[in-house]
Parts: C-alpha cells; structure tokens; sequence
C-alpha cells in the first residue's frame, strides 16, 4: 500500500511539474523578408535568399512578394527552390494571377506542415489596387511539454488605402482565428497609427517595436510587423531590425526569438 501511493505521488509531481504541464513554454525563432519582386535585385534567384537566412538558423520563415512560375522569374518556383537550399518545409499563398503565372507569399518551416490554408482578401473595389491573401500553416512543435500546436501566418496587405487595409485585416482576423496560438507576420503597407493596426490588430500582442523598416538603405516607415495571439501570453525574448538586406531586398527583415505560455 505504502508503494502504491508513493507510485501515485511521483505521478502527481510529475504532471504538476511538468511532465506534459499546461505552462509549457515553446520558444522558436521568426524572420520576416519582403523579396521586392520574389528576387528582382538578385535575378530572381533563391540563392542569395538561403546564404542570408542561414546564418540566423530560423525555425521559420515568412515571406511577402513571392512569384510562383511567372514569365518576370523565368518559371521558377522561387518558394520551392528557397526551401530545398535550406532543408525546410514550404507553403505558398497564391494572392492574384501573374503573367502566366501566380504572385502572393510564402511560408517556410522546419516542422512538418500539419495544415495549409490559404485566404483571399479584398476590399473596396474602387479603391483597392490588388487582391491580396494570408496564408497559414499549422505545426506541432517538437520537444515542448504536450507537442504543441502553433498556427504561423504570413500577409501583405494592398498598398491603396486605410480603408481597403481595414476590411482587409477584419477578413484575416476571420481567416487566422483563436483555434491555436497563432504568429503573423507581414508587411502590411500601414504605419503604426493608421486604423488598420491600431484598431484592426488591437485583438493580438505586438511582438515589435516601431522602428521604421522600409526602405533598408535609409528607413523612413514603419510597415512591417510582428504580432501574436493570444494577447498577453507572448514574450519577446530577442527582436532585430536588420537592414543587412541591401543586396538582396528594399526593406529590412524583422528577426525575433519568441516564447508562449
């Protein structure tokens, strides 16, 4: 009897401890890069992408201005080839068609892809200048208590108007969800004071600060982010401007480290 509730106790400290414990802490590294034109400076190569983003060693990678097999890249599937150089896991979010091709953005990880899920969003048609999307993968993290499960999102919202960016942010919001902790990235074409972020995003933790990030040479705006939901449970262990990115891109790429409750 006496062995029995000592078998019993080791369990009880087990599961109030940490054995698969509901306050499991999952840290992971993010980098966000708009390719301007999926490698326009860099002709349209996947290459000199993988060399820079190797040497941050992120879990993942968003991606915005992504081509997919259009006459501007020569036919190449950009995200694939980025993807086989860096042994990762690829996702691609078809925003509009493109010179015989399609255009829209991206997603890398190192994880297996449990889901893919790719949204259209739209706005004001006498406004708007281009449909755009937000694509989402699902992945279980490995190592991290209960395996959890975490959704990585990727947009790029249309460069026309506060307004169009709004509808645009309600209908991602739709799309995202509060199934799963969830990670968005971007470049949302939206200073930090305009209502498509500080009304549209108020539901999700900034995981940014407002150091401009457009255009790399010399930044001027503030227009690509970070944020995670739920709000509160987030913390930011590490966040980088990096404007390294001349040779390559016209904005900065953002680089965090992190941490869900």
């Amino acid at each position: 009897m006496i062995k029995a509730k000592a078998k019993y106790a080791v369990i009880l400290l087990l599961i109030l401890f940490g054995w698969g414990g509901a306050d499991a802490q999952v840290s992971f590294r993010i980098l966000n890069i708009n390719t301007r034109l999926s490698g326009e400076k860099v002709g349209y190569s996947a290459k000199p992408f993988a060399d820079y983003i190797k040497q941050y060693d992120p879990d993942f990678v968003m991606l915005q201005e992504v081509d997919f097999m259009t006459v501007r890249n020569g036919g190449r599937d950009f995200t694939t080839e980025l993807a086989s150089e860096l042994g990762m896991f690829p996702a691609f979010g078809c925003a509009l068609q493109y010179v015989q091709g399609q255009y829209g953005v991206a997603i890398l990880s190192k994880y297996p892809l449990e889901t893919i899920s790719n949204t259209n969003l739209t706005g004001n048609a006498s406004e708007m200048k281009e449909i755009r999307t937000v694509l989402y993968v699902d992945v279980l993290l490995p190592n991290a208590g209960t395996n959890t499960k975490v959704r990585i999102a990727c947009t790029h919202l249309d460069h026309s108007t506060d307004g169009v960016r709004q509808s645009m942010v309600q209908q991602l919001n739709t799309a995202v969800g509060n199934s799963f902790p969830a990670i968005l990235t971007g470049d949302f074409n939206a200073k930090p004071n305009e209502d498509a972020i500080n009304v549209g995003m108020a539901s999700w933790q900034r995981l940014c600060n407002n150091f401009a990030t457009y255009p790399n040479t010399v930044p001027a705006s503030k227009i690509d982010y970070i944020f995670g939901k739920p709000s509160g449970r987030w913390t930011v262990k590490s966040y980088q401007v990096l404007q390294n990115t001349t040779g390559i891109t016209d904005h900065c790429a953002l680089l965090a480290e992190v941490e869900y409750k």
